[in-house]
């Protein structure tokens, strides 16, 4: 069996199991100009080495044995083919450059150019990280510069902040030096409560609610129900200052602890 004979039969083979070119190109990736030249056994100036595995690949997707279809020729016999590009034929023998080849070029061609803008989006990119990080720089630079105006707003802000700070501290000072008491209402108890001798409350705690209150030298306090309350003087805790329903009065609070007036 012959090369010539081969294609015709492999065409006939496809077309009946029903199998397009594009199909067969598809599976064996070769060109669809060799496939069309195996079949129409026009391929004339393709080495018979390649041209053989291009045969068996073919007959591979087939499902035919290759042995059947290339045979024992070395070079199949020289048909004329048309020019690719004008359509007719040039002098009997095929154009030396067959249009797979010239796909085969493009293709490089278009990974090259591929490349190309690959590198290129890499320079762009590493363009605008050296940029960015330059801004930085620049800004870093000139903040470390400030006018003397700056500076004198900078030192005011720290000595307004030092001074709030001392002010604070002054207080927490004060708080810790004078008395403060905490008063919680286990029922609802009529109260009177005097600072330095001054009325900070007068009137009726509510069940559940609290009052604190400071003196830099005494607390007085009135309790219409000395069992419905419970007191708190700096950190220490009277749970229990009489019997439930029972008024008391004239209690004094100071720096040196809890006085009931007898």
């Amino acid at each position: 069996m012959n090369i010539e004979t081969a294609g015709a039969r492999l065409k006939k083979i496809r077309q009946e199991k029903g199998l397009s070119l594009e199909d067969v190109q598809k599976k064996t990736k070769i060109h669809l100009n060799v496939l069309r030249a195996i079949e129409g056994d026009s391929i004339s100036n393709l080495s018979p080495i390649y041209l053989k595995g291009f045969i068996k690949i073919y007959c591979g997707s087939l499902g035919l044995d290759p042995a059947d279809y290339i045979g024992s020729s070395s070079q199949p016999p020289v048909k004329p083919v048309l020019n690719a590009t004008v359509g007719r034929p040039i002098g009997g023998r095929i154009e030396n450059k067959p249009s797979f080849i010239k796909d085969a070029s493009m293709k490089l061609n278009a990974m090259n150019l591929s490349l190309n803008l690959k590198k290129m989006a890499v320079f762009v990119l590493l363009g605008v990280i050296f940029i960015f990080l330059g801004v930085n720089l620049i800004k870093f630079i000139f903040s470390r510069k400030k006018s003397p105006l700056e500076k004198a707003k900078i030192l005011m802000v720290a000595s307004t902040q030092k001074s709030a700070a001392a002010a604070q501290a002054k207080v927490s000072k004060d708080l810790i030096q004078g008395v403060t008491v905490g008063i919680f209402a286990r029922d609802k108890s009529w109260i009177s409560a005097k600072a330095d001798g001054k009325t900070i409350f007068h009137g009726a705690l509510g069940r559940g609610r609290s009052q604190t209150w400071h003196a830099k030298e005494k607390i007085e306090l009135s309790l219409g129900d000395a069992g419905a309350v419970e007191l708190q003087v700096n950190d220490q805790r009277f749970p229990n200052l009489g019997r439930r329903g029972k008024p008391l009065k004239n209690i004094l609070i100071n720096k040196e602890g809890l006085k009931i007036a007898r």
